[in-house]
């Protein structure tokens, strides 16, 4: 079995590795880099210094002048970085030599120009360069780098350890809320992997089977006559009525697999779903809110209490996923209900539905026309209208 690391552990070491693998990467490009830019530098300034020596020379070598010779090569060693600098003859006999008085350093680069005089050799100029300073200067870029590679290092790792601690503690926080078996486990992303993996393939499951969404009848009562209500009734006999009311509300759903959405002070808004559109459920919705009607029609009697409700049904395909485009569809269909409860009568119950026409809808109820896709139901057949009976005999038996 792999061995377990808790994040707390995993992150920093992740960023302490790559941290060491960036000061190494990065080590052997600024050594290569310092290194030929101090090679570049001695060589640079022993070619200035043998172009400078080599004009200054000409003219005593040429009149034989060893004084002014010497003077040119001492003038030359004056320079901190030039150990000595010597002239020879074409016979490579020495001429004149100048000598700085310090002892002989241990890293000396040496270097050549013949000095011609009318395309005629004449004599070789020698210098020896002191280059270890040089390079120490250089290598001074590398001691910073090194300096600032080491506090980010440690301040990149040390933030990460902070930061994967807090995770780790979230992690397992969360994880202990889930279901699931309560084996303890180093590795808080595994064991949380572990407890969600059931939920995930039951969610999986389910999205298999609605996997092109919903089709979803929202239907909305609308109290047209709310505020009036307010006036006529206390506090006391308000509350009472709407408990009735949702008493009513709730029994009908339970009948019908319905379910409660979110309305608003006048208006009671529940759905039913269906894998594909059809009649059949067409008419099951129908159903549904001609039984409820009815039932609360009996509790405003009972009651003496006028209530103006009328009905909309409006149909279209939800996507259970992305849940944003749900509520977004729902938000459509309750502002299309909304639009529509506004333009009719109470008692009316208005289908708005897109996929049949008037004619076709005629096989499971009887309507007529109001508005583009919208239609005004006005009745079922004689052996449904005596089963539906039946059944609001029964629901008005169970809430009245």
């Amino acid at each position: 079995m792999r061995r377990q690391y808790s994040m707390a552990i995993k992150l920093p070491v992740i960023i302490a590795s790559a941290c060491l693998l960036f000061g190494f990467l990065s080590w052997a490009v600024i050594v290569s880099q310092t290194s030929m830019l101090a090679k570049q530098a001695v060589e640079d300034k022993s070619n200035a210094t043998l172009n400078q020596l080599a004009e200054l020379v000409r003219a005593p070598l040429f009149s034989n002048d060893t004084v002014g010779l010497q003077f040119a090569l001492r003038k030359a060693t004056t320079d901190q970085s030039i150990f000595s600098a010597s002239l020879y003859d074409v016979d490579d006999n020495l001429i004149a030599q100048s000598t700085q008085a310090s002892e002989l350093p241990s890293n000396l680069t040496q270097f050549r120009q013949d000095i011609a005089l009318e395309d005629t050799q004449v004599g070789t100029l020698l210098i020896s360069v002191i280059s270890q300073p040089i390079y120490a200067k250089y290598s001074n870029v590398f001691l910073i780098w090194a300096v600032i590679w080491l506090l980010f290092s440690i301040s990149c790792t040390y933030v990460c350890y902070q930061f994967a601690g807090q995770l780790a503690r979230r992690l397992r926080a969360l994880t202990n809320r889930l279901p699931g078996s309560s084996d303890p486990m180093i590795d808080e992303i595994l064991a949380l992997e572990t407890r969600i993996q059931p939920l995930l393939a039951t969610s999986g499951q389910f999205s298999n089977d609605t996997e092109n969404g919903y089709y979803c009848s929202l239907i909305t009562a609308t109290i047209k006559n709310r505020k009036s209500l307010n006036d006529q009734l206390n506090h006391e006999n308000l509350e009472l009525l709407f408990e009735n009311i949702d008493h009513c509300v709730d029994r009908t759903l339970e009948l019908y697999g319905a379910q409660r959405t979110e309305g608003s002070e006048s208006r009671i808004c529940f759905y039913i779903r269906s894998t594909q559109c059809s009649k059949q459920h067409l008419l099951v919705c129908l159903m549904a809110v001609y039984s409820l009607q009815k039932l609360l029609d009996r509790l405003s009697a009972k009651l003496g209490i006028d209530l103006e409700i009328n009905w909309t049904l409006c149909s279209d395909t939800l996507s259970a996923l992305p849940v944003l485009r749900y509520h977004e569809k729902m938000s459509a269909l309750k502002h299309k209900s909304k639009s529509i409860s506004e333009r009719i009568d109470k008692g009316v119950i208005a289908l708005y539905v897109t996929e049949y026409d008037i004619e076709q809808l005629a096989t499971i109820a009887r309507f007529n026309p109001f508005e583009e896709n919208c239609h005004i139901f006005h009745g079922f057949p004689e052996q449904r209208q005596a089963l539906l009976e039946k059944q609001i005999l029964h629901l008005a038996s169970v809430c009245l």
